[in-house]
C-alpha cells in the first residue's frame, strides 16, 4: 500500500468529519429532522469507516476507493449550486478536490507497478 492511497483514504475521513460541519446529512436525510438526521448519517459511518480500513490492503479496493474518490469529486462539482449542499469554502473544497487528486496519483502509481 502507497502513501498516495493513505493521503486518498485520510482525506476522505475528513471529508467525511467535514460533511458533519456542513450538514451534508440534510442532503441525504432531508425527510428526517436535523437531529435524526445528523445521529444517523453520523452513525451510518461506523460501518463504513470499518469497512475500508478492513479493505485497506486490498489492491482491487485501492483501486475503487482512489477511482470513487475521482468520481465523488465530481458529484460535489455538479451538485455545487444545491441549496442542501454547504461545501462552498476553500477549506472544503481543498478536502474534496485533493482527494479527487490524490486518487488519480494513486491509480497513476497503481498502474505503473
Amino acid at each position: 500500500m502507497d502513501m498516495l492511497f493513505l493521503l486518498v483514504v485520510a482525506l476522505m475521513f475528513v471529508h467525511e468529519l467535514d460533511a458533519i460541519l456542513q450538514r451534508e446529512y440534510r442532503f441525504f436525510f432531508a425527510f428526517l429532522d436535523d437531529v435524526t438526521a445528523y445521529r444517523v448519517f453520523t452513525a451510518a459511518h461506523i460501518p463504513l469507516f470499518i469497512w475500508v480500513m478492513a479493505n485497506l490492503n486490498a489492491p482491487l479496493f485501492q483501486i475503487g476507493f482512489s477511482a470513487f474518490a475521482i468520481l465523488h469529486a465530481g458529484l460535489h462539482w455538479f451538485l455545487r449550486k444545491h441549496p442542501l449542499i454547504e461545501f462552498r469554502n476553500t477549506f472544503s473544497r481543498v478536502i474534496i478536490y485533493g482527494a479527487a487528486a490524490s486518487g488519480i496519483a494513486s491509480l497513476l502509481a497503481l498502474a505503473s507497478g
